[in-house]
């Protein structure tokens, strides 16, 4: 769904743009720009960018019913993206697009939501680099372990791609504990659902017992707390459109994309 905020719901297309961009900036995103072309509510273009936003797994909207519903837009063209959109300070390039796309307005103004409904076809993308994976690691375990004294010099991140929507991972980081070097490895699986949600699980610890040892005592805290967390992978829930043809790759980036609408 597409937050939209606003005194009325929108009856124009310059009303609906309007409330489009509040209704991002009401979700901590501001939209780059927002074009709203054609006839209300036959619309012949419906585009959000959303590049540069700043989204955390706090900030999705929570999922829309279609209460005191409004009108029924239609779209010729409909598209959504961010080149890049940072999840978690991770930089990446989210697409939407749909063609003979429909949504509907739901919910009361301050609070309402554009729901996609169905669309003839279309298609999703989410692609995030493996050295922008590995920047978020080397600050997150670098923040952890720093109060610990241990001074981590560099992270590697291999990815294996273990089915149509599973990956295993293995983060290799060296350190340095006092005057000596060592290594330590943290391994998990990730798994992506129907609704482009990622899921962590598995997570584990090895490598050099010393340094495994003393980066338990602080890590696996950590690592409890994201065991079996999901984390939305779209900045806005997909509403009723089922998504199909789910395919996720693993290099040169980490590629998720998948199909939807009623074309076979």
């Amino acid at each position: 769904m597409l937050p939209l905020t606003g005194e009325t719901l929108p009856t124009t297309a310059n009303q609906l743009a309007a409330a489009l961009e509040r209704g991002f900036q009401l979700h901590g995103l501001n939209p780059r720009k927002v074009t709203v072309a054609g006839d209300y509510p036959k619309l012949t273009e419906l585009t959000v960018d959303l590049t540069n936003g700043q989204v955390s797994r706090w900030s999705r909207p929570a999922p829309a019913t279609l209460r005191g519903a409004g009108d029924s837009v239609e779209v010729a063209h409909f598209a959504l993206f961010g080149e890049p959109i940072y999840f978690e300070k991770v930089p990446a390039e989210i697409r939407l697009e749909a063609e003979d796309a429909r949504l509907r307005i739901s919910g009361e103004p301050v609070t309402a939501s554009l729901v996609p409904e169905s669309a003839t076809a279309g298609t999703v993308s989410v692609k995030i680099a493996r050295e922008a994976l590995e920047a978020l690691l080397l600050s997150i375990v670098s923040q952890l372990a720093a109060k610990q004294g241990v001074e981590v010099k560099n992270v590697k991140l291999d990815l294996t791609q273990e089915g149509a929507r599973r990956v295993s991972f293995r983060a290799e980081v060296a350190a340095k504990v006092f005057i000596m070097n060592a290594s330590l490895a943290l391994t998990g699986r990730l798994d992506v659902d129907d609704a482009f949600n990622a899921k962590i699980s598995g997570l584990d610890l090895d490598g050099d017992s010393m340094v495994v040892n003393l980066a338990g005592s602080f890590l696996r805290p950590r690592l409890q707390e994201l065991e079996g967390r999901t984390f939305p992978l779209l900045a806005f829930s997909p509403g009723g459109l089922k998504l199909r043809d789910l395919q996720l790759s693993v290099s040169p980036a980490l590629h998720l994309q998948a199909k939807f609408g009623s074309e076979a």
